[in-house]
């Protein structure tokens, strides 16, 4: 097996100390440029990759951050993925993603620091963990949770929109538009998650407006995903709920509903409106153009590496040796008190509910 090229090997080859390579790898400003461009052409010839597994070993800092996502086929996750891989990389961090498909096993020995590799900080949207698991974790890694409001903890911030209100917002705009008889696709029946707050700040709106939200009007699903948003509607359609508006508790459910609708004949927004939730690049693309919540994720990616690994923290040392139709105003502060961020966010208004046949 051939030898790991060392910090040394860089040095003899640029014929340079190996702490000026040091100074290169970690982009400090002390190297004159000749020597610079010498150093990173002798760590491009040489395959040099920095060590550091001797930090890690040693206890100290990875500059390393777990973001443990339940799936990346849903676009948000991994648009999520890519801007917090970009974020962290210019504070000098890098980003290992890890999927947990949903098993509490994966989430639990994330959170609790008892996986193979350490990392300085876990972040993470849970789906099978519970609130007794977070409060008794033990010593492990900072944790942000992402949208999943379990506890709040020693050690623990939560990231998130405020989902009751967004949810409420929908609720709203779709009234203001002329519907009168709203569904809310993705119900869940379990512990409190992002899923049951969308769903009560839907039902806390419909009762504001006089709309009576009878069980009927609640569509469960097996998975936030378009087959299931299709399946959805067809089920309601089937069962003769009357219907002329939907809220989707994300855009994979929204966008599947539509298909459904297509299927049986029924017009959008003609027939129903339709309004989503994460406005990712698919609601801008879809027939008709989806209405969605657009969180501010420039703000929740800040917000994430602030709590996990501190407000500006830069680089260090690793050598170890669409446009829509129209939009509601700006909601949610930003506001955060240590251990709660809420992200603002908006309701992009595409055509997707532009309001019913008159």
């Amino acid at each position: 097996m051939a030898r790991r090229v060392s910090i040394k090997d860089v040095a003899k080859a640029a014929g340079v100390s190996w702490k000026t390579v040091s100074n290169v790898v970690n982009d400090r400003p002390v190297v004159r440029p000749e020597t610079r461009e010498r150093v990173e052409r002798a760590i491009s010839e040489l395959g040099y990759v920095p060590n550091t597994i001797g930090r890690e070993l040693r206890g100290g800092p990875t500059h390393t951050i777990a973001l443990v996502l339940p799936e990346l086929s849903n676009p948000y996750f991994a648009q999520l993925a890519q801007m917090l891989h970009v974020a962290a990389k210019e504070r000098g961090y890098t980003v290992s993603v890890e999927l947990s498909l949903g098993r509490g096993e994966v989430e639990r020995a994330h959170v609790r620091g008892r996986i193979s590799r350490p990392v300085d900080a876990v972040v993470i949207s849970p789906e099978a963990l519970d609130p007794v698991e977070i409060r008794d974790r033990g010593d492990g890694p900072p944790l942000v949770l992402l949208g999943e409001h379990l506890l709040s903890a020693e050690g623990v911030t939560h990231v998130a929109v405020d989902n009751v209100e967004a949810s409420a917002d929908v609720v709203r705009h779709l009234v203001e538009r002329g519907y009168r008889r709203p569904v809310f696709l993705g119900g869940e029946a379990e512990q409190r998650s992002a899923g049951t707050d969308r769903l009560a700040g839907f039902r806390a709106a419909c009762r504001a407006s006089g709309i009576a939200s009878e069980p009927e009007r609640i569509a469960h699903v097996g998975a936030w995903d378009m087959a299931e948003g299709r399946r959805a509607v067809l089920d309601l359609v089937e069962r003769g709920v009357a219907f002329d508006a939907i809220s989707a508790a994300n855009d994979q459910l929204a966008i599947g509903a539509l298909a459904g609708l297509r299927e049986v004949g029924l017009d959008v927004p003609g027939d129903v409106g339709v309004v989503g939730w994460d406005d990712t690049p698919g609601a801008r693309h879809a027939h008709p153009a989806l209405s969605s919540i657009a969180p501010d994720l420039d703000d929740l990616i800040a917000a994430t590496l602030d709590a996990a690994i501190g407000p500006g923290a830069g680089a260090q040392d690793v050598t170890g040796g669409g446009a829509g139709v129209g939009t509601e105003p700006d909601t949610g502060a930003g506001e955060s008190d240590g251990r709660e961020h809420v992200v603002p966010y908006r309701l992009v208004a595409r055509e997707s509910s532009a309001g019913p046949r008159r």
